[in-house]
């Protein structure tokens, strides 16, 4: 008979021999050396033995053929590697939480540690199963893990996704894939500005449309007056996504002759009207975008539920420089944010203040906006920034004093908890204590309230591990708790267990 696959063995044990007769004399593959151990006169015995030997040769692998040359090894690295104990901490938290495993393994990167040997395939493959890891693993994959990368078509994603401090190829320039040619001129922009904008433009007539827009995108690393005149003549490309990306960067350039365009056609829409003591903004709606305008960026179809000349508004304040409305006013941000807006059109300039002040990185006036909050009543239109995209902008020392604010009121809301979920950790510890009483309320309410479940998930992540407070034992205590219902339970128990894995990953890089 021919020699016996593990399928044929699948197929007979699946029907079983008695109807299907299977006399496995010889095997498949490596392990055909190995089939004079097999029980000839008990077909059962033998199918079984048979199928431990092909199990075992299929987890042992082949052997290569003669003369075949192996690659050459991969290079040296002097980076330390994480700890046994540290791996099997990424390993435990891999299974509960990706995020945690995010963190962690950015942490080590920053501290200069490389992943262990043994933990690269696992975590190559985890990060090609989710694309929101490959920055993180990259990060500690080290020279041996990038070595290992390139020789597995499954895990090509890395030479797109090195860390910056890495070299690159300048081959894959003319040759690589789109996300190659980004990375490299990611790589030579963070070395010498010019020489990468120099190198886009040079081949900028050949790109295709799709690539001119992402590689233009590289330029805001560094971004410069310098870099005005290109984007200027990318105001005029025949791609959309292009002509949008250009706007976008101009808009960060204070001074440019995009911002002071922007700030002619802004100008005469709002006026502050003095009535006695009261005082409010008129606002003139623009007219339908010019051709000027359409080169400008400004899009003449709104947004669901908006209508086309409160969009147009909404686009021209939005590129508007932030600080032509103190000097036009005379008034700090935060009064100006304060007055009410003639016509029902409060909503639609406050969002587009709000999408200034968040390009613009302009702490004043998003502290500002957040004070004011949206129009009484208003219902916000889709491209408003939320509260904390735009507390994303102020200091973190401000937004902490925020939160502790927001945390205050019985009733824990929607947006406070959004905006404690935003911050990054670790938390202080003024934050922590907050966060942990606000975990306690629904617990000693005499009703049942609305139990956090996003700020529970975000403790597991930004509890500090460091200092005198143990705040996974605070967290198990509340999970102990005898009215703490069993999912509000589990997650505590489980947010308490990251905290405990953070503390001994942190131990471990020390």
């Amino acid at each position: 008979m021919t020699a016996a696959t593990f399928d044929d063995l699948v197929t007979a044990a699946t029907v079983g021999l008695s109807r299907r007769p299977l006399h496995v004399t010889e095997l498949a593959g490596v392990a055909a050396d190995h089939a004079g151990v097999l029980d000839r006169d008990d077909p059962a015995t033998a199918l079984l033995d048979a199928a431990a030997l092909l199990t075992a040769a299929r987890g042992a692998g082949a052997l290569l053929p003669q003369a075949v040359t192996c690659p050459p090894p991969a290079a040296v690295d002097q980076a330390p590697e994480l700890s046994v104990r540290a791996g099997r901490v990424l390993e435990q938290v891999a299974v509960a939480d990706l995020e945690v495993l995010t963190d962690l393994l950015t942490t080590a990167a920053r501290a200069g540690y490389r992943a262990p040997a043994p933990l690269l395939p696992w975590l190559l493959d985890a990060a090609s199963r989710d694309r929101s890891l490959r920055p993180a693993v990259t990060g500690v994959l080290g020279t041996r893990g990038r070595w290992l990368a390139s020789h597995h078509s499954g895990w090509a994603w890395v030479s797109d996704a090195l860390p910056p401090e890495v070299p690159r190829d300048p081959d894959v320039w003319e040759t690589g894939s789109r996300g190659e040619r980004r990375a490299y001129l990611q790589w030579v922009r963070g070395r010498d500005a010019v020489a990468a904008r120099d190198l886009l433009a040079a081949g900028w007539p050949q790109e295709a449309g799709d690539d001119r827009a992402d590689l233009l995108a590289v330029l805001r690393q560094g971004l410069s007056t310098a870099d005005e005149e290109f984007l200027e003549a990318a105001l005029d490309d025949r791609k959309g996504a292009v002509r949008v990306t250009a706007a976008g960067l101009l808009a960060c350039l204070p001074g440019s002759a995009f911002m002071r365009r922007a700030a002619g056609r802004a100008a005469p829409l709002l006026r502050l009207e003095r009535h006695g003591l009261r005082q409010r903004l008129a606002v003139d709606l623009p007219e339908e975008a010019d051709p000027a305008a359409a080169r400008d960026g400004f899009s003449s179809r709104p947004p669901p539920g908006a209508g086309a000349r409160a969009w147009l508004l909404t686009q021209v304040i939005a590129a508007a420089p932030l600080s032509m409305w103190v000097s036009r006013f005379g008034l700090a941000p935060a009064q100006i944010a304060a007055v009410p807006v003639a016509g029902n059109l409060g909503v639609d300039v406050h969002a587009g203040w709000r999408l200034a002040a968040v390009r613009q990185a302009n702490t004043e006036w998003a502290e500002a906006l957040l004070a004011a909050g949206p129009p009484s009543g208003a219902s916000l239109p889709a491209v408003w920034p939320s509260d904390p995209e735009l507390a994303g902008v102020v200091p973190l020392a401000a937004r902490v004093a925020r939160v502790l604010a927001l945390l205050q009121p019985p009733v824990l809301s929607l947006t406070a908890e959004a905006e404690v979920v935003a911050l990054p950790g670790p938390w202080p510890d003024s934050l922590a204590q907050a966060v942990m009483v606000v975990l306690a309320r629904p617990l000693a309410a005499a009703r049942r309230s609305r139990w956090p479940a996003q700020l529970v998930a975000a403790s597991a992540r930004n509890m500090p591990v460091t200092g005198p407070a143990d705040y996974a034992a605070g967290l198990v205590g509340l999970a102990e708790q005898d009215n703490c219902p069993p999912a509000l339970s589990v997650a505590l128990y489980r947010a308490a267990t990251m905290v405990v894995y953070r503390r001994t990953f942190l131990e471990e890089i020390r």
